[in-house]
């Protein structure tokens, strides 16, 4: 099985990132790569960022869609993710906002979203409406920095308001820090590259056990 990440923005260090919370959840035993596009931003923050890419994620899909079991946004605005599944198909597509969101309004109600810019507030409550997961969506929370510590501190802000049991790590570059966050905070937080792995492996398990019926 193998599952292509791709990176709607072109910053390197971001695919570091994913590539490392990959390989250490996958631990082997699904491959995966790792690919960043060229023509987009160094981080995606508006509608016009999330544009910016969508031609080459669309171009990079399709000719590579054989090569892979499953296929990952792994931008927290899900940029273009009904242009990478209408490519991908039939292979399943994840975006980590859509996976992270969902599975946190399930599993603990109530949740906040950590994000790195009041510009990107107004996307993550429209997201939870495109999700059906508005009403659980208590808050969202920006965060000085990525580091481990100003994220600490802005779940500790997001948990001040009433109703939130559960944290989002609403960038790419936040990932990989869940743990360190659930430790210091004592509340379930959900890394989006890790769920939408989980969702990526399941799917294609399941096509791989049906053609075996």
């Amino acid at each position: 099985m193998k599952i292509l990440i791709l990176n709607p923005n072109s910053d390197t260090g971001t695919e570091q990132v994913l590539a490392d919370t990959a390989r250490a959840f996958l631990e082997g035993r699904t491959q995966f790569e790792t690919v960043s596009m060229k023509t987009a931003p160094r981080l995606v923050v508006t509608y016009e960022d999330q544009a910016a890419g969508a031609a080459e994620m669309a171009s990079i899909v399709k000719a590579r869609r054989d090569e892979f079991d499953a296929f990952i946004v792994a931008c927290h605005a899900d940029p273009s993710l009904e242009l990478v599944r209408e490519v991908a198909a039939p292979k399943p597509v994840f975006g980590i906002a859509e996976a992270s969101m969902r599975m946190a309004a399930q599993l603990a109600g109530g949740y906040a979203v950590l994000t790195p810019s009041e510009k990107i507030i107004p996307k993550k409550f429209a997201l939870a409406r495109k999700y059906h997961c508005e009403e659980q969506l208590k808050t969202v929370t920006v965060s000085r920095g990525d580091d481990t510590e100003s994220l600490i501190e802005a779940g500790r802000r997001a948990l001040a308001t009433p109703g939130v049991g559960a944290l989002v790590l609403g960038c790419a570059n936040y990932s990989g820090q869940a743990g360190k966050l659930q430790a210091a905070l004592g509340v379930p937080v959900l890394d989006g590259l890790i769920w939408a792995l989980i969702l990526a492996e399941g799917a294609a398990r399941e096509v791989q056990f049906n053609a075996r019926a």
